[in-house]
């Protein structure tokens, strides 16, 4: 038994520092959220979220989905969406499958915005949403 830990001390050693660090990150990182303050602020620069998170510069608002004319806005009630990457991942499922101008997630008020030039297929976007883990339990056309 001796022998074993003789033989394998470096490597026990690294697996107690390695440990070590992740519970001291993991503490900074709980502290930081009870605080309020930001984890991880990248700026909305890195690519982990797709600029989906609240660091990212917002490239349209509710506001401007609201007066563009001669568009179709789409708005999707989202049950499951509950941080910025599912945001991220809704805004992504969108635009990867719709002809779009505009897509707006919010995870606060389980809402989906979109905006087109062309009425959307109501059966494929609900088809498209669950396919990537969400719920869709309300969609409301109107013409802006």
């Amino acid at each position: 038994m001796n022998d074993f830990f003789a033989n394998n001390l470096g490597t026990i050693l690294a697996g107690c520092v390695v440990l070590l660090i992740v519970g001291l990150v993991i503490g900074n990182m709980i502290r930081k959220k009870k605080k309020g303050e930001k984890i991880i602020d990248c700026g909305g620069q890195c690519s982990s979220c797709g600029g989906g998170c609240s660091s990212a510069k917002k490239s349209s608002s509710d506001k401007e989905l609201k007066s563009k004319k001669g568009y179709i806005r789409t708005v999707l009630e989202i049950d499951g969406m509950m941080c910025g990457m599912c945001e991220s991942h809704m805004n992504d499922c969108i635009r990867n499958n719709f002809d779009v101008k505009t897509v707006i997630s919010s995870h606060k008020r389980g809402t989906t915005s979109i905006l087109s030039k062309k009425p959307l297929d109501e059966e494929k976007v609900r088809s498209e949403v669950e396919k990537i883990g969400y719920k869709v339990t309300g969609i409301t056309v109107e013409e802006v």
